[in-house]
C-alpha cells in the first residue's frame, strides 16, 4: 500500500511540473481579449465579466491544456435547463462555453 501511494504522488508531481513547464501558447491577455469579445459579440458585457483566468491542463492521458476563463456570475446557458460560468479557450484560440 505504501508503493502505491508513493507512485501516485511521483505522478503527481511529474504532472504538475510538466504543466508548470509548459508555456502556453496563447497568453492569458489573449485569452482575456477572446473573452471579452465573446461577451460583446452577445451584447452582455455590461452585466457579465472576466471574474478569473486559470490555465489548466484537461486530463492526465491527453494532456491537453488551456485556458479557463470564469465569469462573474452564472447566467442561462442555450441549452435549456444550464447555466453557463466561462470559456475554455484551447492553445488554438478556439474555445466552448463552459456550461453545468
Amino acid at each position: 500500500m505504501k508503493s502505491l501511494f508513493s507512485i501516485a504522488t511521483a505522478i503527481l508531481l511529474i504532472n504538475s511540473a510538466a504543466l508548470a513547464d509548459s508555456t502556453p501558447v496563447i497568453t492569458a491577455a489573449q485569452a482575456a481579449q477572446i473573452a471579452q469579445q465573446d461577451l460583446e459579440s452577445r451584447g452582455i458585457q455590461n452585466q457579465f465579466y472576466i471574474w478569473q483566468i486559470t490555465y489548466k491542463k484537461d486530463s492526465f492521458m491527453n494532456g491537453k491544456r488551456y485556458w479557463e476563463v470564469l465569469w462573474n456570475k452564472s447566467f442561462p446557458a442555450q441549452t435549456e435547463g444550464r447555466k453557463e460560468f466561462g470559456l475554455r479557450i484551447q492553445m488554438n484560440g478556439e474555445y466552448t462555453r463552459a456550461v453545468k
